[in-house]
């Protein structure tokens, strides 16, 4: 199951790179392409496989995919309930909850040290999985 999950990781940084960005204006939608973004000269990894010297890499990677993930939750805040939408305030509590546990589990990175770097690498994919869990789990049916 953990393999899935981190492919499916691997998946979503993959096609989130390929994003677009629309804006609608007066009913038209004006597609603009994503930015380049320069490749380093470290080979493709799974975020759950980068070493401890390639910390800063992973960090930026999940800063990635959360800013996407904001994204995501900013829709979902548009469909509340209270708001007359489909999705509860309860789901909405539990993804910002989840959300900040991601945040804090990210910022361990900062004092990681290479004995406890598997640790902390691992926290941090875990929290970002069971945010995407939480949010797929909220999304209406």
């Amino acid at each position: 199951m953990r393999q899935l999950a981190i492919a499916a990781l691997a998946l979503l940084l993959v096609a989130g790179c390929g994003k677009r960005n629309t804006e609608e204006v007066g009913g038209t939608t004006d597609t603009m392409p994503a930015p380049e973004v320069a490749t380093s000269a470290v080979p493709e990894a799974l975020p759950a496989e980068l070493s401890f010297d390639q910390r800063e890499q992973f960090r930026e990677t999940i800063q990635q995919q959360l800013a996407g993930i904001d994204a995501e939750i900013d829709q979902l805040s548009a469909q509340a309930k209270s708001k007359g939408g489909a999705v509860s305030d309860r789901a909405l509590a539990r993804i910002r909850s989840s959300r900040q546990a991601a945040s804090r589990e990210l910022q361990r990175v900062e004092t990681a040290t290479a004995n406890n770097w598997a640790q902390v690498r691992d926290g941090v994919t875990r929290s970002v999985e069971n945010l995407e869990e939480t949010i797929g789990a909220a999304q209406p049916k």
